[in-house]
């Protein structure tokens, strides 16, 4: 016989308090609705959420909560707001960043906050500066950033064609334990299976049907607005890498890990606006064949393209970088955002020092040095130019790399 399951509650319910245990397992989302819905049906409208015992979040329960919370604020439920940590603060559980109202922050420190957005303009802003940080703290394989921009454009642009909203919330975090960036993207809009149904072509039988249909080729539900190819390539990019994506929508779940499908229904939802849920996982040490996962498609990066000089080589001015050169830090940036740029194009670089009067040590064996180390000094001469650089300039960056090569020869590097 078969053993029902019993899951301990995950959020603690004293009166009107709810005490959340985590925001980590995505079982949060679904107990916070079953919560919200015997709310809507009770007489005291208002909650106190308590935060006292949350030590992290992902973007998969963080994001849906802040999103249900922002919108369902409207439907006359008030929420107080208990031992918010810094941390919470900084990540916007209570009231999701505006991106217009946030240009530099977004801009400049995307990762790791929750993100709500209105427009085309937004969706742009968001994802430049979403590939720009990710490329420079961490290194991904050949196909990996490439494969996300295109997957996040066409999700984010999904929700303002067709969940009947026109905003929707993200956010992206960086594990590089497991060496995967995460990210979910949620809606309060009508869901894919009402999405569907309003389709002249396709008509799913159920909110799981719907689901199955979605990630299909040429699959939407008004081919003038779109050619049905967003959700399709967000899954055969996340298969080619193995990695993870779960979309929530209506009352059912559909979950690809490690190329082993599974989909669920019964998914608790609120009586309206319940949305889509799309949350992704990317193996960053695993080359992507884009070409490969989308059919032959082969998507242009214009970013390289105008990173180029008109020999057809990368040409990077140092002089522009805000993070500056001075510092070990911003040495760590540029040579992350150097090897990911090498991965992606195989083409020369060079690295203009006009008009930078001095750098300091530190900088130059962050990104000098451990590039030397990191493609070997041969390597580094064969793929790297440096240039327009002052005497100055020229002593540290030699002092710099004979150290850091005196180390790795020692084997301390």
């Amino acid at each position: 016989m078969k053993k029902n399951i019993t899951h301990e509650s995950l959020i603690k319910k004293e009166g009107q308090e709810l005490i959340f245990d985590n925001l980590t397992n995505p079982r949060v989302v679904s107990e916070f609705i079953d919560i919200l819905n015997e709310t809507l049906n009770s007489y005291n409208k208002n909650l106190i959420l308590n935060f006292k015992n949350v030590k992290g979040a992902f973007p998969n329960v963080s994001v849906p909560i802040a999103g249900i919370i922002e919108n369902i604020s409207l439907r006359g439920i008030g929420f107080e707001f208990y031992y918010l940590s810094e941390f919470l603060k900084k990540l916007s559980i209570k009231t999701p960043l505006r991106v217009q109202e946030n240009k530099d922050l977004a801009q400049k420190a995307s990762l790791g906050k929750i993100w709500r957005f209105d427009s085309a303009d937004d969706i742009y802003l968001l994802i430049n500066s979403f590939v720009d940080e990710l490329s420079q703290i961490i290194v991904c394989e050949k196909g990996v950033l490439e494969g996300f921009e295109w997957s996040i454009n066409e999700v984010l642009d999904n929700v303002l064609q067709h969940s009947s909203r026109s905003f929707g919330y993200v956010m992206g975090q960086v594990h590089p334990k497991t060496k995967h960036f995460v990210f979910c993207v949620y809606d309060t809009g009508q869901g894919i299976y009402n999405s569907l149904l309003s389709s002249s072509v396709h008509k799913p039988k159920n909110p799981v049907d719907a689901l199955k249909l979605a990630v299909k080729e040429g699959v939407t539900r008004d081919k003038k607005i779109g050619q049905g190819n967003g959700l399709w390539g967000l899954h055969q990019i996340v298969s080619e890498n193995t990695g993870i994506l779960n979309i929530i929508s209506n009352s059912a779940c559909y979950n690809l890990t490690n190329n082993e499908l599974k989909t669920f229904d019964c998914v608790s939802q609120l009586p309206y606006d319940n949305g889509c849920i799309v949350d992704f996982q990317i193996d960053y040490s695993k080359e992507i064949s884009i070409s490969k996962a989308l059919g032959g498609y082969e998507p242009v990066n214009l970013k390289l393209e105008s990173l180029e000089d008109n020999a057809g080589n990368i040409k990077i001015d140092l002089h522009s970088k805000e993070s500056g050169v001075g510092t070990r830090k911003s040495g760590e940036k540029i040579r992350n955002e150097l090897i990911n740029i090498y991965k992606q194009s195989n083409k020369n670089i060079t690295l203009d020092f006009a008009n930078i009067n001095i750098i300091s040590s530190s900088f130059a064996d962050e990104l000098i040095g451990k590039l030397v180390t990191e493609f070997g000094f041969y390597g580094f001469n064969n793929i790297f130019k440096l240039k327009n650089m002052n005497t100055s300039v020229q002593s540290i960056v030699q002092r710099s790399v004979a150290q850091r090569m005196m180390e790795s020869f020692n084997g301390k590097g």
